[in-house]
């Protein structure tokens, strides 16, 4: 009978429906921006977040604001946290700093103060979703700095726009990677740039994108009087993300010497028609919340109506080494394996790197020694950037997740000249679509007609400046050949003439299906055979 009853109960508890908790969004706002975010409260709603409003009035008083004295704030918004058993995001809705703000005590929204190192006294949020008083977040916390009601009206719409958008577009499955030279020294610079080289050797075959590099010696490098017009252009065209590594300060971007990348005037006016993304920068002081020299230019794109959807970056002067650890576990988290469901997710795996990311002694000596401070122990530069970066923008947005729900018939393995046959079935809701085939090299793979770049002292500016941008757009293009065809009840075929040279040990066939509303991509690798790995397996019993 024990045994029995036992029995009957643990089958009671495997069987019975989970009832967890849904996820709560709490979202404190300054009266002002009250009206602005109800949109993003409904949205978060008919998603099915529990959704908790407070306003800074409810807890702060008059004194408390003008001050910037957020601790009586942010003691109430832990209470809920712990008093709640499933997991929450918070979005903070406010200004951080009265200034010269009318009506200061309805719009700001006071951060916290930083106590490591050099971040003590300066703004911080982190600490917000920090439950044991700890310097690592287990709960992410984003903010919109808006300074007046259409501002906040503009980045709730942003959100909701990122969200909603449900035309196809290579947007989703697109990134768009700025990188500044170094400047280091030319050992450093070419670590630095192995490092960045073996992120992209794991990014997900999923993404396709496009690169600047900064760099003379870089193939993704532009001349100087394109640099800033092809940077700016790549951002408007839309993507899922955009990445920047390198220098930078508040005003912008660092090209090297004199040449004009992407500066704060930039990001405020830039416009992305579909595909706003999120911006990711590694730079130092992209994302300062306040000082002598004014607002990152971070800020300045998420205040933009026609930005970012969020962006994520450093209030202060960051040092190399830890942006190593950061950019580590965004690209693991978000980037080498299956997209997050929410912007929270990514941004906590960030900081999880700055805390606990691995970094051999070597590389950390040497970077710290080139662009870090040997005086800062290890420890406390990680806890200091902890309470360093930033999230602007809603931890609880929705990324862009391409469906692989289609099954997908080929060969793993191709020889130059092949004739590639390609078959395949479509769900229901890819019904009628259009069928787009690529073979691509990936994205770590160098393309095989780059020219010699002559030495300055040996070409006219405008034949290297041709050279230059021809290497440039020949290492941005991933597609070696491409087929087109169409859904036929369900289901589809094609082939596709492999080039009669291939000089990769490996290939991509990324097969995207769409209609006016509907997408999804399935990406298969492929093994190129050369007469080497034919006679092997010749061997083979």
């Amino acid at each position: 009978m024990i045994r029995s009853a036992w029995t009957a109960l643990i089958l009671w508890f495997v069987t019975v429906p989970s009832t967890a908790a849904p996820p709560q969004w709490i979202v404190v706002t300054a009266p002002a921006f009250r009206k602005a975010v109800e949109p993003l409260c409904q949205h978060r709603k008919k998603q099915g977040f529990h959704v908790v409003v407070v306003q800074t009035t409810d807890v702060l008083r008059a004194d408390d604001l003008r001050a910037g004295d957020g601790s009586k704030l942010c003691e109430y918004v832990r209470k809920l946290l712990r008093q709640y058993k499933g997991s929450s995001s918070i979005l903070l809705v406010g200004a951080i700093e009265a200034g010269r703000l009318p009506d200061a005590e309805t719009k700001v929204l006071p951060p916290l103060s930083g106590t490591v190192g050099r971040m003590k006294d300066q703004p911080s949020d982190c600490g917000y979703g920090c439950l044991d008083g700890g310097k690592l977040p287990t709960v992410a916390v984003g903010r919109f700095p808006a300074h007046s009601e259409e501002e906040a009206r503009a980045m709730t719409a942003k959100t909701l726009e990122y969200e909603d958008t449900r035309h196809p577009g290579e947007w989703r499955r697109r990134l768009t990677i700025l990188a500044g030279i170094p400047a280091y020294n030319p050992f450093v610079d070419r670590l630095v740039e192995s490092l960045a080289m073996a992120r992209l050797a794991r990014l997900s075959p999923m993404w396709s994108g496009r690169a600047i590099y900064s760099n003379p010696r870089s193939r993704f490098t532009l001349p100087d009087t394109l640099l800033h017009e092809r940077a700016e252009r790549y951002v408007r065209e839309g993507q899922a993300f955009t990445l920047y590594l390198g220098h930078s300060n508040p005003a912008g971007l660092y090209g090297g010497g004199a040449r004009r990348y992407l500066d704060r005037t930039d990001w405020s006016r830039l416009k992305i028609e579909r595909g706003k993304g999120i911006f990711f920068t590694f730079g130092c002081n992209g994302c300062q919340l306040k000082g002598n020299d004014g607002e990152g230019y971070g800020v300045a794109a998420m205040r933009n109506a026609h930005g970012p959807a969020a962006v994520v970056g450093s209030h202060g002067i960051c040092f190399a080494s830890m942006v190593q650890l950061a950019a580590d576990g965004f690209f693991e988290s978000t980037l080498a394996r299956t997209l997050p469901e929410r912007l929270g997710d990514s941004w906590l795996a960030i900081l999880d790197g700055l805390a606990r990311g691995k970094i051999d002694d070597f590389t950390y000596r040497l970077l710290d020694t080139v662009d870090g401070d040997k005086n800062i122990p290890q420890a406390t530069q990680r806890r200091e950037h902890l309470e360093m970066f930033v999230l602007l923008g809603d931890p609880a947005l929705r990324l862009p997740r391409m469906a692989s729900d289609f099954e997908l018939g080929v060969e793993k393995s191709i020889a130059a000249g092949d004739k590639l046959a390609v078959r395949g079935t479509v769900p229901q809701r890819l019904s009628q679509a259009r069928i787009r085939l690529t073979l691509e090299r990936t994205v770590d793979s160098r393309p095989t007609d780059l020219e010699a770049v002559p030495n300055a002292s040996r070409a006219d500016d405008k034949a290297q400046d041709r050279i230059l941008l021809a290497n440039h757009n020949r290492a941005n293009r991933f597609v070696l050949v491409e087929r087109e065809t169409k859904v036929r009840d369900g289901s589809f075929q094609a082939t596709i003439e492999v080039p009669s040279k291939l000089s990769w040990p490996r290939v991509l066939l990324r097969v995207h299906a769409a209609n006016d509303s509907e997408e999804g991509m399935v990406v298969q690798p492929l093994e190129v055979k050369t007469k080497s790995t034919a006679r092997q397996r010749g061997k083979q019993p």
